[in-house]
C-alpha cells in the first residue's frame, strides 16, 4: 500500500499518461492487421506499470474513455473515437474467453497473465449501457506483490498487536472498512506472516471470491454461487478437514457469520472481513444480524477497521495551509501549525500524490469491551469504551500522517467517516 519502486524494466516501458493517447491512436491507425490488439495490450500494460489496480473503458457520447484508478482515484487518460469501440471491446472479450456476440448481459471472466505483455492476471467486468458496453479490468498479482504487515503504513503499535492476536490458537480477527480499503491486502499479509511464526506448520484454509493472489502452501477455495457453492457451504465443507486457520472473504449472511463466529469458539482461528463504519459498528452488525451477545463477546478477538489515504508525493510536497473549514472538522484550531501537500509534479503525474498507506484502529477485545457486548451498547457507547480503553481512533492515525506531511487535510476528509470520532 505504501509507495513501491517498480522494477526498472517497467520504469523504461512507462509513458507519462499524457503520451498514452497519442500512442493509443497510433495504433489503432495503423494498417498492421494487429493494430486493434497492440492498442489494447497498450492500455493495459501501461495501467500495470503505472500500477493502476483497475482500467475503465466507458462509452460516453462521442468518445470511448480510458481511465485508470490509480491510488484509488479514476485519472482520465485517453478518449478514443467511438469507430474502435466495438473492436476494442470485442478484442478484451477474446482474451477473457467471453462471449464477443453477446452484449446485451453483463459477462465477468478473466485474462491469464500470458496473453499480456505486463504479466499480470486479470479480471474481466463487461456489463451492457445505453452507449454500448462498459469494461472494468480488474488487475491482480502474484505472491511477489504481497506485502508484509510493516509496509502497510499501521502505526507500529496496531502492527504489534495484530501480531498478538495472531499467534492465538483460536478466536475470530474481523477487519472492515469500504470496498477498495486495503483489507484483502492486510488479510494476505496476515497470513503470511502466521505462517513465518508458526513455521508452516499450520492447515491455513482460504475461502475467497474471487482468488486474488495465489499464495503457496495454503489451501486456497474459490466459491462459485452458481453451483451453491457458497462462503457458507464451503466452510461447512473444510471444518471437517482439520484446519487450524480459516480465512473467509466476507461474511455476508447470517449463516456465514454464525459458523464462523462459531469456528472461531471450537480450536480454529477465523479471519474475516465484514461492511461496518467503524471497528465498534462492526459488534452492533453482528448483533443485528442475530448472533448471540456471549457468542460475540467470547469469540471476536480483535476487530480492525481501515482505510487507504494517499500519500504526499515526496518529490513535490510543500508547505501549505489547509481550508479552515477542513481544520474545524477535525477541531483543529492551531493556526501556525504546519501541513504539507503535494504541488505536482512529472514524478507524480501532476497528481501530488503518489502511493498510498494504511491508517487504522484497532479493538482488541478485553474483560472490559466483552462485558459491554453482552448488555448490547449502540456503537457510539461501545466506540467510546473501546477509546477509554486507549484505542486510536482512525481520524486520530490521519492526523498523525497529516502532520508529519505524510498525507494531507483534504485526503483525510475525503476517506474518514462524515463524522470523525
Amino acid at each position: 500500500m505504501s509507495t513501491k519502486r517498480l522494477p526498472e524494466q517497467d520504469l523504461v516501458r512507462t509513458l507519462p499518461l499524457k503520451q498514452i493517447q497519442p500512442k493509443l491512436v497510433e495504433a489503432l491507425e495503423s494498417s498492421d492487421d494487429t493494430g486493434v490488439a497492440d492498442a489494447v495490450d497498450l492500455a493495459i500494460s501501461q495501467a500495470a506499470y503505472h500500477s493502476a489496480s483497475d482500467v475503465h473503458l466507458e462509452p460516453w457520447a462521442d468518445y470511448l474513455s480510458l481511465r485508470y484508478r490509480l491510488d484509488g482515484i479514476l485519472q482520465q487518460v485517453a478518449v478514443v473515437p467511438r469507430q474502435y469501440q466495438l473492436k476494442i471491446v470485442a478484442r478484451i472479450k477474446v482474451l477473457a474467453d467471453l462471449v464477443v456476440y453477446r452484449k446485451d448481459v453483463p459477462q465477468d471472466g478473466r485474462i491469464d497473465q500470458e496473453k499480456c505483455t505486463c504479466g499480470r492476471p486479470m479480471r474481466v467486468s463487461s456489463i451492457p449501457t445505453v452507449k454500448g458496453e462498459k469494461i472494468v479490468i480488474r488487475l491482480l498479482g502474484d505472491t511477489s506483490d504481497l506485502y508484509n504487515l510493516e509496509s502497510l503504513g499501521f502505526q507500529p503499535y496496531v502492527v504489534s498487536e495484530l501480531r498478538e492476536i495472531v499467534v492465538r490458537s483460536q478466536g475470530t480477527l474481523l477487519l472492515t472498512g469500504p470496498s477498495s480499503s486495503g483489507k484483502t491486502t492486510t488479510i494476505y499479509a496476515l497470513l503470511q506472516e502466521m505462517m513465518r511464526l508458526q513455521k508452516n506448520t499450520t492447515n491455513i484454509v482460504t475461502i475467497e471470491d474471487p482468488v486474488e493472489y495465489n499464495m503457496d502452501r495454503i489451501a486456497q477455495i474459490q466459491v462459485n454461487p452458481h453451483v451453491e457453492f457458497t462462503f457458507a457451504s464451503a466452510l461447512r465443507s473444510i471444518l471437517r478437514q482439520d484446519p487450524e486457520v480459516i480465512m473467509v472473504g466476507e461474511i455476508r449472511d447470517l449463516e456465514t457469520a454464525h459458523m464462523a463466529i462459531q469456528s472461531g469458539l471450537t480450536g480454529h482461528f477465523v479471519i474475516s472481513t465484514i461492511h461496518a463504519g467503524t471497528a465498534a459498528g462492526v459488534f452492533t452488525r453482528l448483533l443485528d444480524m442475530g448472533i448471540e451477545p456471549y457468542l460475540v463477546a467470547s469469540s471476536v478477538s480483535g476487530v480492525l477497521a481501515q482505510r487507504l489515504v494517499r500519500l504526499n508525493c515526496p518529490t513535490c510536497a510543500a508547505a501549505y495551509k489547509p481550508d479552515p473549514v477542513h481544520l474545524q472538522h477535525f477541531n483543529l484550531n492551531d493556526v501556525n501549525a504546519r501541513f504539507f501537500r503535494g504541488k505536482g509534479c512529472e514524478a507524480c503525474q501532476t497528481i501530488g500524490y503518489r502511493g498510498r498507506a494504511s491508517i487504522g484502529e484497532l479493538v482488541q477485545v478485553d474483560q472490559a469491551i466483552a462485558e459491554s457486548v453482552l448488555s448490547r451498547p449502540t456503537t457510539s457507547q461501545l466506540h467510546q469504551i473501546a477509546v477509554q480503553q486507549g484505542m486510536k481512533t482512525l481520524a486520530d492515525d490521519g492526523l498523525n500522517k497529516a502532520q508529519k506531511g505524510i498525507t494531507t487535510i483534504e485526503e483525510l476528509v475525503r476517506v474518514l467517516p462524515s463524522t470523525p470520532a
